[in-house]
């Protein structure tokens, strides 16, 4: 009695697996006959106990089934479903006759080249990037596979509008007073293509946590680095950047010997190289130059690394002063990219 309870469920779930196995010959069937609705009621009826394979087809064909049945706002729900919720997946609709195989595949990836959507939203960052302060912009990454018209609002009102491209596209935000205290600013993001308009909602929440810095070790130095380019005694390019050591140095340095160098000690001798005493060795010296010189055309090739990065958390690490005269503060605000499902306007 004990097993024949047991086993119950499973015999449940078997049988629900078993209903949904065969939508694609009874769906087939449907439309060959051209009775449109029947099909949409067997696949609405059991889309959500699907296995998550069968969604791609069943969303798609439901746009299609609408579009057939001139219902465009149903055609438009389930169309988001496919390019959104299953994320535009490849389709096989060779389960259906060879007439109706054609006009779906037509119809899908014609879809495909004109839905407005996004296929990744990040927030940009440079590698080993640091601040003295709270950044003043933030650099929203959208990638989209098509060209789409956008508009970018927030609480205010609209921000910023334009085209934007197939591939990656940046956009900057103000910052303003975000990092003053913890909290989320949700930016509007409209996207247009032909007669078909998209919303989507992307939050940005900062969580602010702020610590003091005093008792400490030494305090982290401003830095500033300098890097010039010449060729031919040209200047060709120049970078300055500026940044607060992580690390401050705190090194004891041993007096120096001025008398020692080991670079240019005579072979097989243990004592120090003392210039007023002996000259260097022509042989040392051409040795060394030699080394030198295979050092600098020895291949340096690296694999190509970006100096941005794609991310959808974003730590910011920097010190402040206190209102209070408390002395200084550390600070760090996590910056973390949340977008929300999309709706047809």
């Amino acid at each position: 009695m004990r097993n024949s309870i047991l086993s119950l469920p499973v015999i449940l779930l078997l049988g629900g697996s078993a209903l949904y196995a065969g939508w694609r010959s009874d769906v087939a069937a449907h439309l060959d006959n051209g009775s449109y609705a029947e099909a949409g009621t067997i696949l609405i009826s059991g889309y959500q106990g699907m296995e998550a394979i069968d969604k791609p087809e069943a969303s798609a064909l439901l746009a299609y089934i609408f579009h057939k049945q001139e219902d465009a706002v149903s055609e438009g729900r389930w169309l988001l479903e496919f390019f959104e919720g299953q994320q535009s997946a490849n389709t096989d609709f060779t389960f259906l006759g060879i007439d109706n195989e054609s006009q779906v595949t037509a119809f899908v990836n014609g879809w495909r080249q004109k839905f407005p959507r996004l296929t990744g939203a990040y927030l940009i960052t440079r590698r080993d990037d640091s601040f003295l302060a709270p950044p003043s912009t933030l650099t929203l990454g959208l990638d989209l596979p098509l060209e789409v018209y956008f508009k970018l609002s927030d609480e205010t009102g609209p921000l910023q509008g334009g085209l934007l491209h197939p591939g990656l596209n940046f956009i900057p935000l103000d910052a303003g007073r975000m990092f003053d205290a913890s909290g989320v600013h949700v930016y509007t993001l409209d996207l247009k293509s032909g007669n078909i308009r998209l919303r989507k909602e992307l939050a940005l929440e900062v969580r602010l946590s702020v610590e003091s810095a005093s008792g400490e070790g030494p305090k982290p130095m401003d830095l500033e680095y300098k890097l010039t380019v010449f060729v031919g005694g040209r200047e060709v390019a120049t970078s300055r950047k500026t940044g607060r050591d992580k690390e401050p140095l705190a090194l004891n340095i041993p007096p120096a010997n001025m008398v020692a160098n080991p670079l240019f000690k005579p072979p097989n001798s243990d004592d120090p190289f003392d210039p007023a005493n002996r000259g260097a060795s022509i042989l040392d010296a051409i040795n060394v130059a030699a080394g030198l010189i295979k050092d600098l055309f020895k291949s340096k090739d690296r694999p190509y690394q970006s100096p941005l990065e794609k991310k959808m958390t974003v730590t910011y690490s920097y010190f402040q002063g206190s209102s209070e005269g408390g002395g200084e503060k550390r600070a760090s605000a996590a910056v973390i990219l949340s977008p929300r499902p999309s709706r047809l306007l």
